[in-house]
């Protein structure tokens, strides 16, 4: 009888051993294979317009560093200093900067979906991993070829669970467990920086550890050594975050960033976005059943219930972190598509384990694993067609990029703060996005003084939406438009203002008789299934509500 480090049992019989350990079987070549193709499928999405958040994500990043009273200087957002680092390193590296970090963390998602695989069950594991890491990170429905907080935790999710497993579990010297039990802290650490509610590193590192540690799977010596050492490497990017924020505005300004304003927020959705809210539940569900991981997470709550009953310590921490990731979905309030990537973690190194069991549900989850990998290799390539075509939103930006001077500013009411990045002009208002706006200014008095302060008012603003949307009130707002700004031009059918005294040359419209759309991936009450429609044409400025400045200026 062959004894080995499996899940759910002691002792397998040889061929188990040989199935799961997948001597003769390199994993290396397949792990790659399934990485490279993510990084290309991937590239395919480089060049298209950024989205609401990676757009406004990268303004933040470009202007941190320029000074101002707020978290990131001129900006304000709920999110933590590690995904604002991601986005400055993205910006380091061009104009596709952003989409190419997604392919790249895409890719190495994958690659540590394979080491964890690997490090629990051996190379055959290993290679089905890596291969339901692949479906995670390019099914286009879950936005995954945008860089979000989502990717960005998820991968240093990843990578602190394959770390923690090998630390554990690993043929290593004691030197080398304290090593992987260090980087596995600081991953656990960099998640939790990069989308505050990616805890389910640290809960799986804290449950393995302690289910290892009463089946006394792992010497007491090296367990408390290892534990040791994630927890020091934990604590080492948490310090210094924390150290960043005391020096800059605060660390209670960080800690409600990341914590306090969601319980604000939260009572703002609930009190004016019942009907919004229920469609995009409703979405998110559809979009998890058509994208494949619902089908996957059923086989795997299937073929793995008798290793939870075991007390299987991998799969017990498995299912403790995988209920931290239903929960962060659940509780995320606004039900973006782009939430689903926090389940990838855990159904990854799940479905890879399970996929070698010896039992009838390894056949189950296989097939859930290569259905999706086929559809995500078919389906891509027409996704990015439509996602890379230029939108409203990247000509409203690049328009007012050509018709501005050097050291003007804008507002975008109230949403779209890609806009704001596109045209590359520094944002007058530190609040790029609708919930912080309804939630810290809805009397919109800071967005009045902005307006009507001259030492610090925008030179333009652009109405995206209108103005007493979601019951705002907007009245003084629409005065100071009255009286300080003269509606300048109408742009892809958004008004744009311009403060009077400035004398500025209007471009032509992009988006006459060019076929530009406005793009309807974001767009509530629809599933993001890559169509556009015709430019504005819902939307209230359109709708013959006039606007607060009067009729558009008349040329010369």
């Amino acid at each position: 009888m062959v004894t080995e480090r499996v899940v759910g049992t002691a002792e397998v019989t040889p061929r188990v051993a040989r199935e799961g350990a997948g001597v003769r079987r390199p994993a290396g070549p397949v792990v790659a294979l399934a990485a490279l193709l993510t990084l290309v499928l991937h590239l395919l999405y480089v060049t298209g317009p950024l989205l609401s958040d990676e757009g406004g994500l990268a303004m933040v990043a470009r202007w941190w560093s320029s000074g101002g009273e707020y978290l990131y200087g001129p900006q304000w957002v709920d999110r933590p200093p590690g995904l604002i680092a991601t986005f400055w390193v993205a910006n380091l590296l061009g104009p596709y900067g952003v989409r190419l970090v997604a392919g790249l963390l895409a890719a190495a998602f994958v690659l540590a979906a394979g080491w964890a695989g690997w490090a629990a069950r051996g190379a055959h594991a290993a290679m089905w991993s890596a291969w339901a890491a692949f479906f995670l990170m390019n099914t286009p429905l879950t936005q995954t070829f945008a860089l979000n907080g989502e990717l960005v935790a998820a991968t240093w999710t990843m990578v602190g669970v394959a770390a923690g497993i090998h630390a554990f579990r690993g043929r290593v010297s004691g030197r080398a467990a304290w090593g992987f039990g260090a980087l596995a802290g600081v991953a656990a650490a960099a998640a939790v920086l990069a989308k505050q509610n990616f805890a389910d590193a640290a809960v799986f590192l804290l449950v393995f550890g302690l289910a290892e540690g009463l089946t006394a799977r792992v010497r007491r010596r090296r367990l408390l050594a290892v534990a040791g050492a994630a927890g020091a490497g934990f604590a080492l990017p948490t310090a210094a975050a924390a150290g960043w924020a005391y020096t800059h505005t605060g660390l209670g300004d960080l800690v409600y960033a990341m914590y306090g304003f969601r319980v604000d927020a939260s009572m703002v959705i609930a009190r004016w976005a019942h009907a919004g809210t229920d469609i995009r539940l409703r979405e998110l569900l559809g979009i998890a059943l058509l994208s494949g991981i619902v089908t996957l997470a059923i086989a795997v709550v299937v073929a793995g219930r008798r290793q939870v009953r075991r007390r299987s310590p991998l799969f017990l921490a498995c299912a403790a972190a995988g209920l931290v990731e239903v929960a962060g979905v659940a509780l995320g309030g606004n039900y973006s598509p782009h939430y689903l990537i926090g389940l990838a973690p855990m159904l990854a190194l799940a479905a890879g384990v399970l996929a070698v069991q010896p039992s009838r549900g390894r056949w189950l989850v296989r097939l859930f694993v290569v259905v999706p990998v086929v559809a995500a290799l078919v389906v891509s390539p027409a996704a990015a067609v439509q996602v890379t075509r230029e939108n409203t939103v990247q000509a409203t930006g690049e328009w007012l990029a050509r018709a501005a001077e050097r050291g003007d500013s804008v507002v975008v009411l109230y949403t779209h703060a890609n806009v704001v990045n596109a045209s590359g002009l520094r944002p007058a208002y530190p609040y790029a996005w609708s919930l912080p706006a309804r939630t810290l200014d809805p009397r919109l008095a800071l967005l009045t003084a902005t307006l009507t302060d001259p030492r610090r008012a925008p030179a333009w603003v652009v109405g995206w939406d209108a103005l007493g949307t979601w019951d705002l009130d907007a009245h003084r707002v629409a005065a100071a438009l009255a009286t300080d700004y003269v509606r300048f031009a109408t742009v892809c059918d958004h008004p744009v203002w311009l403060r009077r005294g400035l004398d500025r040359t209007e471009p032509p419209d992009p988006c006459t008789g060019t076929g530009i759309q406005e793009s309807r991936i974001e767009s509530a009450g629809s599933l993001p299934v890559w169509t556009s429609s015709p430019v504005a044409r819902s939307r209230s400025w359109a709708r013959g509500r006039s606007s607060p400045a009067g009729p558009a200026r008349s040329r010369g």
